[in-house]
């Protein structure tokens, strides 16, 4: 089986950001957004144990949503 690249799995950026950023009530350019998911998403993909009870999607998305979370709430900090 081949390892699994960003590109395999660049989806699950563009709608996690899209979601997150209408979830706002202020307006967030989703450039950044995209770009912090992507680095994420490599890092997830990278450290993904094939052991895990979480498949390979999950674990990305929920790597790529907390990685957003964070970055909109350092940023944006009141």
């Amino acid at each position: 089986m081949a390892t699994p690249t960003v590109d395999d799995h660049f989806e699950i950026v563009t709608s996690t950001t899209y979601w997150m950023a209408k979830q706002l009530p202020f307006r967030v350019p989703r450039a950044p957004l995209i770009q912090v998911g992507s680095a994420a998403l490599a890092r997830a993909i990278i450290t993904h144990d094939p052991d895990m009870e979480l498949g390979m999607e999950t674990w990305c998305r929920q790597q790529v949503r907390r990685a957003i979370r964070d970055f909109i709430t350092d940023r944006f900090e009141a």
